[in-house]
């Protein structure tokens, strides 16, 4: 009992030399430090602002500045994340005026009006079947309408319109095995049925050419004046490859590239019938400003019936 007293009575001296010491010792700065670095760790926005400023003033110089270095980062990464945005957001914009301006240099075949639309949805496991537009009834979208892309500044035929829903539509492409739309090739004018390749790859093929036709690699192929569905004379790829002739078809066939990829298309055309009037001939307006334009006749004078013989004595001789 006696041992425990006296660790206890050296315990308390120690402990009072100790408050003595730091009393004696100018300690403010340190524990200034120790506060202000304890609050930056546990309430970093306790030192934004005005207030946040009179915290780092209290602190000593060397943590003062190695706070407002933190913060500046901070602000600085912040404002990083904020410019990459803005810029990714630029590129968005730049790429889609582009695309816009391009599209404004297209012209739609005669008797058309042009609908632009966003592609919306594609299967992933069937990529070149088909796609979802962004247009349906409610923009006078009908079935078996045409579908277009764009390939530097000329329309490229995509696929056809085979399901209308009011604010949608589906487009069966003209890879899906099922699709199929008279062609033409340029060169050797001859003319035969595209067709979508079997297991849904991203090229197609023309089939049923006449035997004797002179195929050539690279030929472009164009959409016929007698199909049912496109305008003639549309791009719609070029020859890839020249197929074996089958023994039991007394044809010829082709595997067609596309001249554009529909798989990774974001906007696209949808031709409609209709056509705004245009202007009018320049002899025609040129006549119709000389001719001048036509006065109202002017209303007989009114005669008052006391006036009247008088008026008639005098037109007699």
């Amino acid at each position: 009992m006696h041992r425990e007293t006296q660790i206890s009575n050296y315990i308390l001296a120690a402990f009072s030399a100790l408050a003595l010491i730091m009393l004696s010792l100018p300690l403010s700065a340190p524990v200034r430090a120790c506060k202000a670095g304890l609050l930056y760790l546990f309430e970093p926005a306790a030192f934004s602002g005005a207030q946040g400023l009179r915290r780092l003033a209290d602190a000593p110089a060397g943590l003062s500045r190695l706070l407002a270095a933190d913060l500046e980062n901070v602000r600085l990464r912040a404002q990083l994340r904020q410019d990459l945005w803005r810029l990714s957001e630029m590129d968005a914009l730049r790429a889609q005026n582009q695309r816009f301006a391009r599209a404004l240099g297209l012209r739609a075949p005669r008797g058309y009006a042009p609908l632009w639309g966003e592609v919306l949805e594609r299967d992933p496991l069937h990529r070149y079947s088909s796609i979802i537009i962004g247009l349906g009834a409610a923009q006078g979208i009908a079935l078996n309408a045409p579908v277009f892309g764009e390939a530097e500044g000329a329309l490229v035929a995509i696929g056809r319109v085979t399901e209308v829903r009011r604010e949608s539509c589906l487009v069966l492409l003209l890879t899906d095995e099922s699709s199929s739309a008279a062609a033409y090739l340029s060169s050797a004018a001859v003319e035969g049925l595209a067709q979508g390749g079997k297991g849904g790859g991203p090229r197609l093929s023309v089939n049923y050419l006449a035997p004797e036709a002179a195929l050539v690699k690279g030929d472009l192929v164009f959409t016929s004046p007698t199909s049912a569905t496109f305008p003639g004379h549309i791009l719609i790829g070029s020859v890839a490859a020249i197929q074996p002739r089958d023994p039991a078809w007394n044809t010829q066939s082709v595997a067609v590239q596309p001249a554009v990829d529909a798989a990774s298309l974001s906007q696209v055309m949808i031709l409609r019938p209709g056509q705004e009037a245009g202007p009018q001939p320049p002899v025609l307006a040129e006549a119709l400003r000389l001719v001048p334009p036509r006065r109202a006749a002017a209303p007989p004078p009114e005669v008052h019936p006391s006036t009247a013989p008088a008026a008639a004595g005098q037109a007699a001789p």
